[in-house]
C-alpha cells in the first residue's frame, strides 16, 4: 500500500523546493542554460501543485508538518499560476536589463517562501517563511536604489514589517504556551473544543490581526505600497497579487480563533473598514494607472479584512483569489489598460435619474433574490455578501440605463448583470464548500458599522462621479487629492524615529547649445 499522506506530502514540498533550486540555478547557470532552467521550474512547480490538489481532493488526509486542506491546494495553484506568468512576463520585460538575474533570483525566493507558508502546519516554519518574504521583497522594491521614491518606499515597508514579524512571532509564542504544541491545525481543534478563549489565545489573535493590518497596508500605514510604483511592473504585479493579501491568508488560515475574538475582529473592522471607503475614493481621484491600482489594492485588502471580521471567510478567500488574478492581469497588460482608461475618459458621464435608478435596483433585486434563497445562509452578515455586490450591480446597470445608446446598449448591460451575478454567485458558493467556515455570527453593532461604511462609500461615490465641479464636491475631491495627509504624517514620524539617507535626485545636465558652443570656440 501507498502512503497516501506522503505522496501528498512530496508533492507539495516539491513546489517551495523547485523555486529554491530555481533561485539556486538562476544564481549559477549561463543565460542560455538559465532561461531553459527557469521555464522548466515554473512548469514543474505548477504541475507538482496540481498534483498536490488532486490528491488531497480524491485523497483527503490529516498531514503533521503539511497542511492538505483545499485551503492550501487553492494558494499552492494560485502561487505556481502567477509565478509562470510572471516569470515568462519579466524574461521579456527585462531582457538586456543587467538587473534581470537578480530579480529572477529573488522572485523565485519569494515564490519558495509563500508556497511554503501555504502549505505548513508548523508555527515556526510559518514565521521564518513570512520574514524570508519580507526580507526578499526589500530586495525588488530596491530593484533601482537610485530613486528616492522606492527607497523611502522600502525603508517604511521595512519597518513595518519589522512590526509585523515581531507581533506575529509573539502571538505563536504565545499560542505555542497555551496550547503546547507548534502545529497549527491542533491549535485550532482545542480552540473550536473549548467553551471560552484563554487570554493568552485571546492576545495572539489581536497580535495576529495587527500583523494582518500591516501586511496588507492600512491606513496610516499605506504610503509604501503607493510608493512602490517606482520598481518594475513584475515588482508591482507580484507585491499586489500573491504578497500583499497574505494577512487576509492569515486571517482565514486562523478562522476559528480569530472568530472568536471580539477584540481582534474590531481591530480589523475599525482599521481595514475605514480604510477601504477612504481608499476606493482617493482611487477615484487619481489619473496614474499604476497609482490607481495602487489605491485599489489598499481598498480591496481592506474589505477582505472585513469580510474577515464579519466572519465571511469564503468571501474573503474568493475575494483573495479574485484580487489576485485581477491584479496580475491588470499590472502586466498596463499598456492596454492605459489605452482603454483613456477611452472611458473621452465618454461622457450622464448622471441617471431617479427612473434608471429604480429600474437599476429592480433588475440587480431580480438578479439576487434567487441566489440568495438558493444558498440558503443565515445571519445579517451574510446577507452583506449579497447586498453589497447588488449595490454594485445597482450602479453598474444605472450607468448603461443612462447612456442614451438604446435598445442595444441596455441589453448589453444586462447580460454583463446577469454574467457578473452567476458568476458571483457560482464562485462564492464553490468556495462555501471547500472551505466550510466557522459558523459565527457578527454582532449588530458590527452589523451598523459596516453598514454606515457602505453608506459613506456610496454617498462620496455619488458626489465625485456626478457633481465633483460642485462647491462641495469640490472641497471633498481637493481632501480626497491628497488622501487627507496620512502618508505624510507617516513619512516624517518614520523618518524621526529610524532616519534613512536617500539617494539624491538624478537631475539632467545642462544643455549646451551649438551656437553657444561655436561661439565660444570662435572667442577662443
Amino acid at each position: 500500500m501507498f502512503d497516501v499522506q506522503a505522496i501528498e506530502s512530496l508533492f507539495s514540498l516539491l513546489v517551495p523546493l523547485l523555486f529554491g533550486a530555481g533561485a539556486v540555478a538562476t544564481g549559477l547557470a549561463t543565460n542560455q542554460s538559465n532561461l531553459l532552467a527557469r521555464s522548466l521550474t515554473f512548469k514543474l512547480a505548477f504541475v507538482s501543485a496540481l498534483a498536490a490538489a488532486i490528491g488531497s481532493w480524491w485523497w483527503p488526509v490529516d498531514g503533521v508538518w503539511f497542511s492538505h486542506a483545499p485551503l492550501a491546494s487553492i494558494m499552492l495553484l494560485l502561487i505556481t499560476l502567477l509565478g509562470m506568468v510572471l516569470g515568462r512576463f519579466s524574461e521579456r520585460y527585462l531582457a538586456g536589463d543587467p538587473g534581470q538575474r537578480r530579480f529572477m533570483i529573488w522572485l523565485q525566493v519569494i515564490l519558495a517562501s509563500v508556497a511554503m507558508i501555504a502549505i505548513t502546519n508548523h508555527l515556526l516554519v510559518f514565521l521564518v517563511s513570512w520574514i524570508a518574504i519580507s526580507v526578499s521583497l526589500h530586495q525588488l522594491l530596491m530593484f533601482f536604489p537610485d530613486r528616492p521614491r522606492a527607497a523611502l518606499a522600502a525603508h517604511k515597508k521595512f519597518i513595518f514589517a519589522r512590526i509585523a514579524e515581531l507581533c506575529l512571532a509573539l502571538a505563536f509564542l504565545l499560542l505555542y504556551v497555551q496550547y503546547d504544541t507548534p502545529f497549527i491545525d491542533r491549535i485550532l481543534v482545542q480552540v473550536s473544543g473549548a467553551t471560552e478563549v484563554p487570554a493568552g489565545a485571546q492576545i495572539a489573535a489581536v497580535l495576529m490581526a495587527v500583523a494582518a493590518l500591516l501586511k496588507c497596508a492600512q491606513m496610516p500605514f499605506h504610503g509604501w505600497l503607493i510608493q512602490v510604483v517606482e520598481s518594475p511592473t513584475p515588482v508591482s504585479a507580484l507585491l499586489h497579487a500573491g504578497v500583499v493579501n497574505l494577512g487576509g491568508f492569515l486571517m482565514i488560515l486562523m478562522a476559528p480563533l480569530i472568530s472568536e475574538v471580539s477584540a481582534a475582529q474590531w481591530l480589523l473592522l475599525a482599521v481595514a473598514g475605514p480604510t477601504a471607503v477612504f481608499a476606493s475614493l482617493v482611487m477615484m481621484t487619481r489619473i496614474s494607472i499604476k497609482v490607481r491600482l495602487a489605491w485599489s489594492t489598499c481598498s480591496q485588502m481592506g474589505w477582505m479584512l472585513v469580510e474577515c471580521a464579519l466572519g465571511l471567510y469564503e468571501l474573503a478567500l474568493l475575494h483573495l483569489v479574485a484580487h489576485s488574478a485581477y491584479k496580475a492581469h491588470t499590472f502586466l497588460n498596463a499598456g492596454n489598460t492605459v489605452e482603454l482608461s483613456m477611452k472611458k475618459r473621452l465618454v461622457a458621464v450622464n448622471e441617471p435619474g431617479p427612473k434608471q435608478w429604480l429600474a437599476a435596483a429592480a433588475l440587480a433585486g431580480l438578479f439576487m433574490l434567487p441566489t440568495v434563497f438558493l444558498s440558503n445562509e443565515a445571519g445579517t452578515a451574510h446577507m452583506f455578501s449579497w447586498i453589497v455586490p447588488g449595490i454594485a450591480l445597482t450602479i453598474l446597470l444605472s450607468e448603461f440605463l443612462s447612456a442614451g445608446g438604446g435598445v442595444l446598449t441596455v441589453a448589453r448591460g444586462l447580460v454583463i448583470g446577469a454574467a457578473f451575478w452567476a458568476l458571483y454567485w457560482l464562485q462564492k458558493t464553490f468556495f462555501g464548500l471547500l472551505l466550510a467556515p466557522p459558523e459565527s455570527q457578527a454582532s449588530l453593532l458590527e452589523v451598523v458599522f459596516v453598514a454606515a461604511l457602505i453608506a459613506i462609500l456610496v454617498r462620496g461615490y455619488y458626489q465625485i462621479r456626478y457633481h465633483r465641479f460642485s462647491p462641495a464636491g469640490a472641497r471633498l475631491y481637493r481632501f480626497l487629492f491628497a488622501a487627507g495627509y496620512l502618508d505624510e504624517w507617516s513619512t516624517r514620524l518614520t523618518l524621526k524615529i529610524w532616519p534613512a539617507k536617500l539617494p539624491d535626485v538624478v537631475r539632467p545636465r545642462a544643455v549646451v547649445s551649438v551656437s553657444s558652443t561655436s561661439g565660444s570656440g570662435e572667442s577662443a
